[in-house]
């Protein structure tokens, strides 16, 4: 059997944006009123991680196919937590508002 090579450069860009949706949750669930908070900022930041979360993910299966390599699944479950981050997000906010 050959040796199993996993790609893991785009991890920390994903953990970056899940950074930035965790925060983005934590304030639209417990900020009350913050002004610089509204639809535009929530919807941008959301939408903006998911597209650069999609390239990415994209981007990865490109090198893995070059390379013969074995796609990276955490990497995946990462783009998953991002998709249903970026959709959450814009919902609480239109709830709690």
């Amino acid at each position: 059997m050959g040796d199993v090579m996993e790609l893991a450069v785009f991890r920390p860009v994903f953990i970056t944006m899940i950074s930035v949706l965790l925060l983005l949750l934590i304030l639209i669930l417990f900020k009350e009123k913050w002004k610089q908070l509204n639809g535009f900022t929530v919807i941008s930041i959301s939408l903006v991680c998911l597209i650069v979360g999609a390239i990415n993910i994209w981007q990865e299966g490109i090198v893995v196919d070059e390379f013969n390599l074995v796609g990276d699944a955490v990497s995946f479950v990462m783009f998953l937590v991002i998709v249903v981050l970026s959709f959450l997000n814009p919902v609480l906010f239109s709830i709690k508002r």
